[in-house]
């Protein structure tokens, strides 16, 4: 069996392929030409990320350090995650822990989730190690859920915002009932593949299912207090309630735009907080600096020590 199986696409799904690569490149021109726009007619946002003042006392570097030592507990509980859908594959939590990294790194180069799935795999020697991608799957469903239903409070901010300055009450009517039917017929339209995405699901207890939920649950709650953590301490005046909104907002408008690289997924995050912000008359320099250092915490660090276990993989274990 060899290991393009795992990431080849049929022959009929070219097209799509391509044109969904087309639509990536839209979508990052889009997202580049708006926040050069943005910077542009506010060019104080370049200038001011430079002069934010920062209070470094002892209150703050005790912050700053709780929020890097929430990484490695954001990644066990991942890894926790994976050693309960692996099951029969029997983990240990190093390994679970080593499959998560290898493809957060994966995921630097690959569409999110993409590299998360090879990672995985690529970590097992199991010959149906292939049969627990719908589990990695449904990890992955449980998590954007979770980010979802807490990035209600962001959205509700953003459009209580909006409908005040531009008077959308009616608009607001009309977009509820066009969502509710967006749901309506996408689960028509998808039934036969939700279907079939249900079923190998069905090898997991309910019980191992709710502990995947919670772990789920816990992982937010973790990357959600390291950066209200971090913008507590770059830009404290910004108040607990437009931190809290802007994190939540930041994080589900990322979830929008899942076949994209954590790269990418810096920008798309970069594009929501100078939104956000903007539509509140607020300085955003501050909330740009919390987002890339959060990035750099959860993602680039691990990242780089990802790199570590790629050269423990053997050829024959791509090849298998």
């Amino acid at each position: 069996m060899q290991f393009n199986r795992y990431i080849a696409l049929p022959k009929s799904s070219l097209f799509y392929h391509r044109l969904f690569i087309v639509f990536r490149l839209a979508v990052l021109l889009a997202v580049a030409y708006y926040l050069w726009q943005s910077f542009l007619v506010n060019g104080n946002i370049i200038a001011n990320l430079g002069t934010v003042n920062i209070n470094w006392s002892a209150s703050n570097y005790a912050l700053l350090i709780t929020a890097i030592l929430l990484l490695p507990i954001n990644w066990l509980l991942e890894a926790k995650k994976w050693q309960i859908i692996a099951g029969d594959a029997r983990i240990t939590l190093f390994e679970a822990l080593k499959g998560v990294i290898i493809g957060l790194t994966l995921d630097n180069f690959l569409p999110v989730g993409t590299g998360a799935i090879s990672g995985r795999v690529l970590s097992l020697t199991d010959k149906d190690r292939l049969k627990l991608i719908p589990g990695i799957l449904a990890g992955q469903i449980l998590q954007t859920f979770i980010t979802l239903l807490f990035g209600l409070f962001g959205f509700w901010m953003v459009w209580k915002k909006a409908a005040e300055l531009y008077h959308w009450q009616f608009i607001h009517s009309l977009y509820t009932i066009g969502i509710a039917l967006v749901i309506v017929l996408a689960v028509l339209f998808w039934r036969g593949k939700i279907k079939k995405f249900i079923i190998p699901l069905k090898n997991y207890s309910l019980k191992d299912l709710k502990v995947v939920f919670v772990y789920s649950l816990l992982r937010y709650i973790v990357f959600l207090t390291q950066f209200l953590l971090l913008a507590y301490i770059i830009t404290p005046e910004s108040g607990l309630n437009i931190i809290i909104g802007c994190a939540t907002w930041v994080f589900a408008a990322r979830t929008f735009m899942p076949k994209i690289s954590n790269i990418e997924r810096l920008g798309i995050r970069a594009l929501a907080v100078v939104f956000f912000m903007e539509l509140y008359s607020l300085p955003s320099a501050g909330m740009l600096i919390s987002v890339i250092v959060l990035w750099f915490i959860n993602l680039a660090i691990p990242s780089i020590a990802g790199l570590m276990f790629f050269k423990n993989l053997k050829a024959g274990t791509l090849l298998k």
